[in-house]
C-alpha cells in the first residue's frame, strides 16, 4: 500500500542520521530479481536502538518505489493465524473486482496478495517481532512458503533469527540479518547539531554519556535543547517532565493518569475506568499528545512515560490506583461476557493484567514472562517436542522450593521426590497425539529457541472422544458424565467442546518464568468457552493451585493411574454460556475485587460528534432508557447503521448491539421499524 506520510512524520525522518548501510540493504533487496522465492530482511538490536524508526524509513523508501507496504505491530492483533490474516487484510489496498470478494482466511489472503503483486512489489513488515513468538512457527512453516515471489518479508526484533530459520540452507540463503548498532561519533554530532546544539563541550559530553544509544541520545538532546534549561546528568527524569509540559491542566493530567494504567486505551475504556463522562474534546487533546501513538485497537502511551506515571500514581494515590484497576478488570470481564467465542482471547489476556490469584502471585513472575513463548507443534517441530519429552524423562531430580506471595507474604512449598516426578512423567506417544489433533502439542521456548516445557492439551470433539475414552488418565472424567453430558462433547473438530490437559513437562519447575508461562497457557484455555479438565499428580501445591484458579473436583472421576495406590482427583472448570459469569464473579472475589451485579451504563462519550435529528425530549417520555441507550436510539432513528453508531459514540459494534437488545427488551419490541413507529 502506498502510504502517505504526514508533514510531521516527514520532518521527523529528516532528523535521522546514519543507517546508510541499512538503507542500502533494504533498497537493494527491494530491487532484486525474486523469481524463485520471496526474501526475508531481519533487523535486530536492543531496546531503543531505532528498530521502529528503521521501519518508518523503509515505508518511505517503499513509497518512493511504488511498493505496497504493510506494517504489523505485535500489539495490533490477536496472536492467532486468523488474527494475523485479518490484520494484513485491513492494510491491503482494494483489489479490483474479480467476481466475488476475497474470503477472510489464509487462502483468500494468498489470492489477494498474488493478484496485487502481479506488477508491484509487496513489503510485509512486522515490528516488535520478539513479542509474537507464538506465531513464529506458523509464519515460517505455513505463511512464508505461500507468499508471492515479489514479496519482501521485513522483521524487526530484539534477537537474531535462530533455530529452524537458519538450519535449512534453502531458507537460510533467503535471509539477510542486520544488527542495528549504536551511532558512531560523527553521526552523534550530526544529530545534536540538527537538534540545535552548538556547544562543542556539551555535545561531547552528551555523546560520551549516551554512548550513541539512539533513544538516550534523543532524550538528552531534548533536555539540553536551546529552548530548555541545562539539566545536567539527570536528563532522563527531566525529559519526563518535558513530556509532561504538554499536559498543562488538571483535566488532561487526570486523563493521562488513568491512561497510564492501561496497556491500550480508547475513549469508551478510559471513560469506563474513570467512571465519569469524558468529552470528545478532552479525549482528542489526549491522543494529540506527542507521546501517544495510534494502534489498531486504540492508543498507547510511550512505554517509558506510561511506566513512570503509573508507578507515581500507585505511590501517591493508592486508593485511586486501586479503583482504576478495579474498573479496568470490570471492563474486560464485561467484554468477556458479551464478546463471541472467537473474540475472547484478547479480552482474557487484558483481564489478567488487572486481576491476580493469591496462589498464582506466588508462583508467577510478571517481569520474566516475556522471555518465554508457546508454539503449537508443526510437522517440522514435532521432533523437537519428542526430543524434549525424552530428555525430561531421563533427567529426573527431586524438587524442593518455596514461593511467596509478594502482597500477603503467604508461602507455598513446591516439593516433589524423584519417584513422584518419575510417576508423573509416564511416556505418551506424541506422534499419535499429533496425528489425532496437531493443536494438542504446545512447546515452550525461551528467547534462544530452547525448549523449556511441553504441554499436551487435547481438544475434546468427535474425532478425539474415542482416544480419550481409551486413555487411563482421561477416561475417568468421561465415565463420570451422564450419557447426555457425554453426547454434548461430540462437537465438530473446528469447535471443541472442551480440552483435556493430558500432561505437563517442565525443564525446571522452580523457574518462575517457566511457571508463569504455564499458568498463562492454562488461563487461555479457561476462557475458550468450553470445559477445561486436568488430573495432575496428587500434590499439595497442585491442589491449591487448581482450586485457587477456580477449578472444582469432578465427582466420580477419581482414579489411581499414577501409582496404583493414591486416589487422584480430576479437576474441571466450565465457562460455557452463563457459567462464564459465575466463574468471573468467583475470580473477582478471590482477588479482592468487587463484582458489580448491577452496573451502570458505561459513562463515555457525550453528544459532541453526534448530530441526530430526533430531539432528546421525544425519547424522554418512556423513562425506561438510560442516557446512553437514548443516544443509541436517536442515531438509529436517524438511519445510522450499527457501525456508524459505534463510530459516532466511540464504542464497539458489540456494545451497540448490547444496547439495542436492552432497548428492545425495555420497550417490548424486536425490530428497528417498531422503534421508529413507537416514537413517531
Amino acid at each position: 500500500m502506498t502510504v502517505e506520510l504526514s508533514s510531521l512524520e516527514e520532518r521527523e525522518l529528516e532528523f535521522i542520521v546514519g543507517r546508510s548501510a541499512e538503507a542500502a540493504a533494504f533498497t537493494r533487496m527491494l530491487q532484486e530479481n525474486c523469481e524463485h522465492a520471496c526474501m526475508i530482511l531481519h533487523v535486530y538490536g536492543t531496546g531503543g536502538i531505532g528498530k521502529s524508526t528503521y521501519l518508518r524509513l523503509c515505508r518511505r523508501w517503499a513509497k518512493q518505489q511504488d511498493a505496497i507496504f504493510v506494517l504489523i505491530d505485535s500489539s495490533d492483533f490477536i496472536h492467532t493465524e486468523q488474527g494475523l490474516v485479518e490484520a494484513v487484510f485491513k492494510q491491503l489496498p482494494p483489489v479490483p473486482a474479480t467476481g466475488q470478494p476475497a474470503s477472510c482466511n489464509l487462502n483468500g489472503l494468498m489470492d489477494s496478495l498474488h493478484f496485487l503483486t502481479l506488477e508491484r512489489r509487496l513489503v510485509l513488515s512486522f515490528d516488535t517481532f520478539e513479542e509474537m513468538p507464538e506465531m513464529e512457527s506458523w509464519l515460517r512453516d505455513i505463511l512464508f512458503p505461500r507468499l508471492p515471489k515479489r514479496t519482501l518479508l521485513l522483521f524487526s526484533g530484539r534477537y537474531p533469527l535462530k533455530g529452524r530459520w537458519i538450519v535449512s540452507p534453502a531458507l537460510r540463503e533467503r535471509i539477510c540479518q542486520m544488527e542495528l548498532d549504536y551511532l558512531n561519533l560523527p553521526d552523534r554530532m550530526e544529530y545534536l547539531q540538527k537538534c540545535g546544539l552548538d556547544n562543542p563541550e556539551l555535545m561531547e559530553k552528551l555523546s560520551y554519556s549516551t554512548r550513541g544509544h539512539p533513544l538516550s541520545l534523543s532524550l538528552a538532546a531534548a533536555a539540553y535543547s536551546p529552548s530548555s534549561p541545562a539539566f545536567g546528568n539527570d536528563y532522563f527524569d527531566e525529559v519526563i517532565e518535558l513530556w509532561l509540559r504538554e499536559v498543562p491542566d488538571h483535566e488532561l493530567r487526570k486523563l493521562l493518569d488513568a491512561a497510564s494504567l492501561l496497556h491500550i486505551f480508547h475513549h469508551e475504556l478510559l471513560a469506563f475506568i474513570m467512571d465519569e463522562e469524558v468529552s470528545s474534546k478532552a479525549f482528542n487533546r489526549l491522543i494529540a499528545l506527542s507521546f501517544v501513538r495510534r494502534s489498531q485497537r486504540g492508543w498507547q502511551l510511550h512505554d517509558l512515560l506510561r511506566e513512570f506515571i503509573r508507578l507515581r500514581l500507585q505511590k501517591r494515590t493508592p486508593g485511586l490506583y486501586k479503583r482504576l484497576k478495579q474498573r479496568a478488570a470490570q471492563y474486560y470481564a464485561d467484554a468477556l461476557l458479551s464478546a463471541p467465542y472467537t473474540e475472547r482471547e484478547w479480552e482474557a489476556g487484558e483481564l489478567f493484567r488487572y486481576t491476580g490469584i493469591k496462589v498464582a502471585r506466588a508462583l508467577m513472575s510478571e517481569q520474566e514472562q516475556r522471555s518465554y513463548y508457546w508454539e503449537t507443534a508443526t510437522q517440522s517441530t514435532l521432533a523437537d517436542a519428542v526430543a524434549f519429552a525424552n530428555w525430561r524423562e531421563n533427567h529426573i531430580k527431586p524438587i524442593s522450593g518455596v514461593s511467596v506471595d509478594p502482597e500477603t507474604g503467604t508461602s507455598y512449598s513446591i516439593e516433589y521426590t524423584a519417584e513422584e516426578i518419575r510417576l508423573q512423567l509416564k511416556p505418551i506417544d506424541l506422534s499419535e497425539v499429533f496425528a489425532l489433533d496437531p493443536s494438542s502439542i504446545k512447546l515452550l521456548r525461551n528467547e534462544h529457541g530452547q525448549a523449556k516445557a511441553l504441554f499436551v492439551v487435547i481438544p475434546i470433539h468427535s474425532n478425539t472422544l474415542e482416544w480419550l475414552e481409551s486413555d487411563p488418565l482421561c477416561s475417568p472424567y468421561l465415565n463420570a458424565l451422564t450419557r447426555e453430558e457425554k453426547d454434548k462433547l461430540g462437537t465438530p473438530p473446528e469447535r471443541p467442546a472442551g480440552w483435556f490437559m493430558r500432561c505437563t513437562y517442565y525443564s525446571d519447575l522452580l523457574d518462575p518464568a517457566v511457571r508463569t508461562a504455564g499458568i498463562y497457557l492454562i488461563y487461555s484455555y479457561m476462557f475458550r468457552g468450553g470445559v477445561f479438565v486436568s488430573s495432575p499428580f496428587v500434590n499439595e501445591i497442585s491442589r491449591r493451585a487448581y482450586m485457587g484458579f477456580g477449578f472444582h473436583e469432578v465427582e466420580g472421576a477419581t482414579h489411581y493411574y499414577y501409582d496404583g495406590i493414591t486416589p487422584t482427583p480430576t479437576y474441571a472448570v466450565d465457562t460455557q454460556g452463563a457459567k462464564l459469569q459465575d466463574f468471573l464473579e468467583r475470580l473477582f472475589s478471590r482477588t479482592g475485587l468487587e463484582w458489580q451485579e448491577k452496573r451502570q451504563e458505561k459513562p463515555g462519550v457525550p453528544d459532541g460528534p453526534v448530530k441526530a435529528g430526533v430531539p432528546e425530549s421525544s425519547l424522554d417520555g418512556d423513562q425506561l432508557l438510560t442516557k446512553r441507550e437514548k443516544e443509541v436510539a436517536k442515531l438509529v432513528l436517524d438511519g445510522f447503521s450499527n457501525s456508524q453508531v459505534a463510530k459516532s459514540l466511540y464504542i464497539s459494534e458489540i456494545t451497540v448491539k448490547k444496547h439495542l437488545n436492552s432497548i428492545y427488551s425495555k420497550l417490548g419490541i424486536t425490530k428497528r421499524i417498531q422503534l421508529a413507529q413507537k416514537y413517531r
